[in-house]
């Protein structure tokens, strides 16, 4: 049973947790603390990614959540320094200053900053590198955000786990992005203090030798006492350096806190987004997002001529009475029921534009019902395969297992990230010992070639999506579903870059398995593989937009 498979390493992980729990207990001295809250609404929480990329919740969030909250801080960490400090020493130095000193020994002192730089040079940090490598942390933190946008349909249809796996991927990027920073916070940091000893004191001391001396050494009638010399001197050296330095920073004070406002309000409204998306029920924020789109296209739903919209779990792929309407709100198919029963399995097919993909969307949760009642299995007993299969960033034997996170994720991630993780509906751990079952899966679907060909074969790592053709994606996809071998699998076009033979020998490994599909295809040759066809019109005839075929058994 899928249940007993996942509360087995659920149970292992709780005691796991129990336990170190009462060790430390046990060292403070302390009561048992209370349980621990929830993560906080994250970018990842109920599909708050797929809502805010496609259903238009929240634009450029890869750009909001990299870019702008980096910005950000630096500018809130920069903000006193160049506000108020500089603004009360141009208030005091000024007053104070008395003089300005004239121009003398200036040849000696500039031999002085070029010697002190070259020394710096050479026992300074390689900052080039260390900017690049954290420009290239920054710069995969962002493409993986910019991969989940790309494909958050793709995600959203498994999800969970996989918002769960991808979460588990993004953190880590964030776990090297901030160790590097840290790394490279702390050299910065000490680089500053041996350039601010070595260029600023060390500059005074190189100025009052060569400035001061002609004052000591002239006619005793034509000097001033020493004590005065030597005070007036540091004196005005010191409110010059520092009214200069003060006035210079209060001129790009006012372009500072313009950035930081601009900076402030599209983080304020991501986090706002965040907590509106990830905290609230999907479904009524999928379906706000929805009829927000609906409105700005000027079209107006007949929600009294529709059934009330159900949703509920089953055995079965159910619906009853379904209404679909397209992106604009414009209605495509009325009082939409048939049911997908186990080994009953059902093909949709149409011109484009007539809602099959809109139907695939409506079973997962992803849009909202116009009216009428689906039935859906438990996420457990049910697979997604889209016709661009997600391909993560792995190796060849993370791709089979996803939506289970890619191994090296998993071994750095967090206890408490893995416990939850492994409590989600096809959440499980990943477990050792599966290659045999993986190459069978991939001689299933004809890629045996492809593990024989990479170097290092299931543990390869490559650029997939650019290795892999159209039609191996797709077969690589199939692989993946007969690994985790469901119940039922919705197939949305996902053999479309197979050829016909290469198609039927898919399916046929699909009805070997015992995997029941719901499948958008256009061929009739897979009509042997399925019990009924359900016929959309895409408006083009009479009626409510749909009819039914049922097959006999080899038509």
């Amino acid at each position: 049973m899928p249940g007993a498979a996942h509360a087995a390493p659920a149970r292992r992980y709780e005691k796991i947790r129990e336990r170190e729990e009462r060790r430390s207990r046990a060292r403070r001295g302390k009561p048992k603390p209370p349980s621990l809250p929830p993560h906080p609404p994250a970018y990842t929480s109920n599909r708050a990614y797929y809502a805010a990329s496609v259903l238009g919740g929240l634009t450029h969030a890869d750009q909001r959540i990299t870019e702008d909250v980096d910005k950000f801080s630096s500018s809130v960490s920069e903000l006193y320094s160049y506000t108020f400090k500089p603004a009360l020493d141009v208030a005091l130095f000024t007053r104070s200053l008395a003089r300005v000193m004239g121009y003398k020994g200036q040849l000696a002192l500039y031999a002085y900053y070029a010697a002190a730089a070259l020394a710096l040079k050479a026992v300074s940090p390689p900052l080039a590198l260390m900017t690049a490598q954290e420009t290239g942390l920054a710069g995969a933190l962002r493409a993986a955000h910019s991969r989940l946008a790309a494909a958050a349909e793709d995600v959203a249809f498994n999800d969970p786990p996989s918002g769960a796996a991808e979460r588990l991927v993004l953190d880590a990027h964030l776990d090297r992005v901030i160790a590097h920073g840290r790394l490279s916070a702390f050299q910065r940091f000490v680089q500053g203090v041996v350039d601010g000893y070595t260029v600023k004191y060390g500059a005074s001391v190189v100025a009052l030798l060569v400035y001061a001396a002609p004052l000591y050494f002239a006619a005793p009638s034509a000097r001033k006492s020493r004590d005065d010399v030597t005070q007036d001197y540091i004196r005005s050296m010191r409110l010059l350096q520092n009214t200069a330095r003060g006035v210079g920073d209060l001129v790009m004070a006012y372009k500072r806190v313009t950035t930081l406002a601009g900076h402030t309000a599209r983080v304020a409204e991501l986090l706002e987004s965040v907590d509106r998306l990830g905290s609230g029920d999907p479904a009524a924020v999928t379906r706000d997002l929805y009829l927000r789109n609906v409105s700005s296209s000027k079209l107006a739903l007949d929600a009294e001529a529709l059934p009330e919209a159900t949703r509920e779990e089953g055995a079965v792929i159910g619906f009853h009475r379904v209404a679909l309407d397209a992106p604009d709100g414009s209605p495509l198919v009325r009082e939409l029921t048939f049911a997908v029963k186990p080994g009953g399995s059902v093909m949709v097919m149409g011109p484009n534009g007539s809602g099959k993909s809109s139907l695939l969307r409506v079973l997962a949760g992803l849009w909202p019902l116009a009216g009428g009642g689906v039935t859906s299995p438990p996420p457990d007993d049910i697979f997604y395969l889209s016709q661009r299969p997600y391909l993560v960033t792995g190796s060849l034997r993370d791709q089979l297992l996803y939506p289970l996170p890619p191994r090296s994720v998993w071994r750095n991630a967090r206890p408490a990230d893995r416990l939850a993780f492994a409590r989600l509906p096809r959440g499980r751990t990943p477990t050792a010992g599966v290659d045999d079952r993986l190459h069978e899966c991939m001689e299933a679907v004809g890629l045996d070639y492809l593990v024989a060909r990479a170097r290092g074969g299931l543990d390869a790592v490559l650029p997939w999506t650019e290795t892999l053709s159209g039609g191996e994606k797709q077969r690589l996809a199939m692989a993946r579903l007969l690994f985790h071998a469901p119940t039922f699998a919705v197939l949305d076009e996902a053999t479309s870059a197979v050829s016909a033979d290469g198609e039927a020998e898919l399916y046929q490994a699909v009805a070997d398995a015992g995997i029941t599909v719901l499948s958008i295809a256009h061929r009739p040759s897979l009509k042997k593989y399925h019990a009924a066809i359900v016929h959309f019109d895409g408006g083009r005839g009479a009626g409510l937009g749909w009819r039914l075929e049922k097959l006999e058994e080899g038509e």
